[in-house]
Formats: C-alpha cells, sequence, structure tokens
C-alpha cells in the first residue's frame, strides 16, 4: 500500500495523456483502487484482467482496461466504475480503479404476481392472485460479494426462505458455495391445461400442497468467464387428495407424496460487455439435472433433463445491436406433472404470453433488432443524502423481434392445439434500462393465431 501511495504520489506530477510512441510495450507498475468503503480491494482484483508487473501493447492495454471495467459492473455491486491508464512515462503505467458502490442493505416488501406474467394475471386484477410480504436481502456480505437473505411471504403462496452464498469461499477466490432453503403452502395448484389454458383447483380450508426444499451448491471459477456448478437438493411435497384425482400422474399414479434426491451441474461462459441488457458478447450455458437419486426416494420423478442456451449480440453500428438466441430442454424419462414445464413459464414466445404449453422437451430462438434511442447515461443527483443512490442510469432502445418455438408433447397434446407444432410470435417494443439492472419492456405483439396485443415484462428481451 505505501509502495502504490508513492507512486501516486509522483505521477500525480505526471501528465495524464497517453504517449505518442504506440509501437512500444507499456509495464504495469501497480493497480490503486478508490471508492470502495465497503468492498474488499481483493474482491475488485479478482475481476481485473491488467495484472502488475504486466507489459503489454498498448492497444491490448485498453482493450483490458475495459474488459476490466466490465466484468466489475457484472459482479452487481457498483453503480459506476472507472479503469483509467496514469502515464508516468512513455513506459510504465499505473492503472487507476475508481468505483461508487450500491446501497447493499434491502428490506424489500414483496409483491408479487401468482400468474406467470404480468399479462395473464392483468386478465382478472385479482389481488388475491398476488403474494406479499417481506424480504431482507444483505449483498456484498462482509464486503466480499457474499449474499444472504431470508424471506416471509403470504397471500396466494405462503413461503419462508433463507440463503446464504459465498463465491470467494478460497484464498484463490476460485471456489465458492452456496446453501438454502425453503418452505412453502400453495392453496391453489395448477393440475393440467386444456386449450393451453392452466387448470386450477382451490382449497378455500386450507393447503393444496406443502413443499419442503433445501440445497447445497458449489462452484469453481478458474477464469473470468468460465464457471461450473455442482448441486446437491432435497425436494419433498405433499398434495391432498382432490390434486391427485385430478391429475393422476400428478407425482406417480395414486401417490399424494414425494420425496427425492437431485443431482446436478451446470456450465456456464459468459461474455457479455453488460449482463443487464447487453450489446457485445456471448453466452453460453448447459445444465443437466438428475431428479431421484434412489436413496431417500419415494414416488421419485426419475428423470433426467438436459437445458440449453445459447445467445450472441452482434454490434452492427453504433446504434444498432442483432441479439440471436436459441434455447432448448430435452427429458430423459417421461415427468410427472409436478417437475415437467414447457413453455409459458420461465420461456414464453412473445405473444403467446397467455398460454401455457406443457410437454417434455421444448425449442425456441429469439431475434431482436435493437436500435439505440438514448444512448447510456449516468445522472448525479446531489441533493439525494444517501451516496449509494445519487447515481442514476438511463437508456432506451427500440426494439424489433421474432420468436420462433416448439413443445414436443406425448400425453396432453389432444386437448392443448399449441403442442407439437412451431408457433412464432413477432412485434416491436420499447426496453428501458434504469439503476440497479431494472429493465422496462413494453411490447405490441402478433403471433401466428391472429392474436394482438399489447404486453409488459420485467427483463431484458434475449
Amino acid at each position: 500500500m505505501f509502495r502504490t501511495l508513492l507512486i501516486l504520489l509522483f505521477a500525480s506530477a505526471a501528465l495524464h495523456v497517453v504517449p505518442q510512441d504506440h509501437h512500444g510495450d507499456v509495464r504495469v507498475l501497480g493497480v490503486a483502487i478508490s471508492g470502495n468503503t465497503t468492498t474488499k480491494a481483493r474482491i475488485i482484483l479478482r475481476e481485473m484482467v491488467v495484472y502488475e508487473g504486466d507489459s503489454l501493447s498498448h492497444a491490448l492495454l485498453y482493450e483490458r482496461l475495459e474488459r476490466s471495467r466490465q466484468n466489475l459492473m457484472n459482479t452487481g455491486l457498483f453503480n459506476t466504475v472507472s479503469v483509467l491508464p496514469l502515464y508516468l512515462d512513455q513506459r510504465n503505467v499505473m492503472v487507476e480503479v475508481t468505483v461508487n458502490e450500491r446501497w447493499y442493505i434491502w428490506p424489500a416488501l414483496i409483491f408479487d404476481l401468482a400468474d406467470p406474467n404480468f399479462n395473464t394475471w392483468w386478465l382478472t386484477r385479482d389481488l388475491d392472485r398476488v403474494n406479499y410480504g417481506l424480504y431482507l436481502y444483505k449483498y456484498n456480505f462482509r464486503g466480499r460479494n457474499e449474499t444472504a437473505y431470508i424471506k416471509a411471504q403470504f397471500g396466494y403462496t405462503r413461503q419462508f426462505a433463507l440463503r446464504y452464498k459465498v463465491p470467494n469461499l478460497t484464498r484463490d477466490q476460485r471456489w465458492g458455495i452456496s446453501v438454502g432453503g425453503s418452505y412453502e403452502e400453495q392453496a391453489e395448484i395448477t393440475t393440467g391445461t386444456v386449450g393451453n389454458v392452466r387448470t386450477l383447483i382451490h382449497s378455500r380450508i386450507g393447503s393444496n400442497r406443502d413443499q419442503w426444499k433445501a440445497d447445497v451448491e458449489m462452484t469453481l471459477r478458474r477464469s473470468h468467464d468460465i464457471r461450473h456448478s455442482w448441486r446437491l437438493n432435497y425436494t419433498q411435497a405433499e398434495a391432498r387428495d382432490t390434486i391427485i384425482h385430478s391429475a393422476i400422474d400428478y407425482f406417480d399414479g395414486p401417490a399424494t407424496a414425494t420425496r427425492y434426491l437431485s443431482l446436478g451441474y451446470t456450465f456456464v461462459w459468459d461474455h457479455r460487455d453488460a449482463r443487464a441488457f447487453p450489446r457485445r458478447g456471448h453466452y453460453q450455458e448447459l445444465r443437466v439435472d438428475r431428479l431421484g437419486l434412489g436413496a431417500l426416494d419415494l414416488a421419485a420423478p426419475g428423470i433426467t433433463t438436459v437445458y440449453a442456451t445459447s445467445k450472441r449480440w452482434l454490434h452492427l453500428h453504433e446504434k444498432w445491436t442483432l441479439g440471436i438466441s436459441l434455447r432448448g430442454k430435452h427429458t430423459f424419462g417421461t415427468p410427472p406433472y409436478f417437475v415437467q414445464e414447457g413453455l409459458g413459464y420461465g420461456h414464453t414466445v412473445r405473444g403467446y404470453e397467455y398460454y401455457v404449453i406443457d410437454g417434455e422437451h421444448f425449442a425456441m430462438g429469439r431475434l431482436n433488432l435493437i436500435f439505440q434511442l438514448i444512448k447510456p447515461r449516468t445522472y448525479r443527483v446531489e441533493h439525494i443524502p444517501l451516496e449509494a443512490f445519487r447515481t442514476f442510469y438511463i437508456a432506451l432502445y427500440l426494439n424489433l423481434y421474432s420468436d420462433a418455438g416448439r413443445v414436443w408433447d406425448s400425453r396432453y397434446q389432444a386437448v392443448n392445439p399449441l403442442a407439437n407444432r412451431w408457433i412464432n410470435g413477432n412485434g416491436v417494443g420499447l426496453d428501458l434500462v434504469t439503476s440497479y439492472d431494472q429493465v422496462l419492456r413494453g411490447e405490441y405483439s402478433l403471433n401466428a393465431e391472429g392474436e394482438h396485443g399489447f404486453f409488459l415484462h420485467f427483463t431484458q428481451p434475449f
């Protein structure tokens, strides 16, 4: 630290300009960090791809400085990050990292819709189909990018949960761990679909399904962009007889309860410029899960699922970006309804927000042509008393899109006409990106059935 201060003191008298000779390499004498009142320096240095002692060309230096800035922003710990070179002479440089930290304690109210998306809920505007309660999040716990939270939720679904995540468990900051558990009661259960609309059974005298979950996950991050994770989950659920009579395959035949262990592995290759709303880079993910290991099994699913996704963003022009994404899931074995998932929940073809398409397998692609209407800007509002909220970010994009997808269903296709065929949706939307990685999308879509309408979403469109 003392050596770094001496270098900075000397550098303050130097010109902050890029030297005219761009042909020779420059040597990085050190990295100086400021603005991190909570975050440990080693957490910041973990995201850097420029190190003390490096000898780099000028072009490679600037490339790595920008990638270091992107890595730090993608941690979600900071409002703004600058990573700049401070030239001491033509051959020696210091790297200055300046961060503006976010607010890390969030006692947040829960107001969560129980339907698959906002648009389905808006059809009824039924406040009984709303979850409410309280989250207490502590991000960047101990200044080490750890996350701890507890959750108490009431309303449509009663849920109590807790989790603790340590991404940098070991000294080399490669291994991490996450542990958590939850208990859930739900009075209204989806037991199937007819006409690709959910069949719901409601209990007025208590819960229709109780569920307990616990998990532990180990993560490995050898490089900045590649992550591996291994997880062990425990799941136990019990349902009322009325659910089993309505859906004989809800668990396993006449069983009113299920219990099983599951083992999973995930590989992620993430090289995006900004995770909240990417405009350059790529993202690949492969996830494999085995549900039911033999030990502790009670009416276990006994299936293996493989999920894969690939996304790429091509920066065509200063204001134009083409986003291409493909994703799909394959199930080995016949899943009980309790764990099967097609399209309409976490994955939706735009224009079909009102529908759920059940099945064992699915494939989906998205094409987004993004035009920048308002260039990303950061504003300072000095009269706000808390520093973590003085920085305001905003960007606005026009989005022309086309989605296509298909679900393969061997059991329910007779009463669900959207299964076992390709569907397509097209449209135009506005995507607003603002502080703390918040995204609001307003879209007008037309689907292959000739139906059209306006839809709201609160996630990125890729």
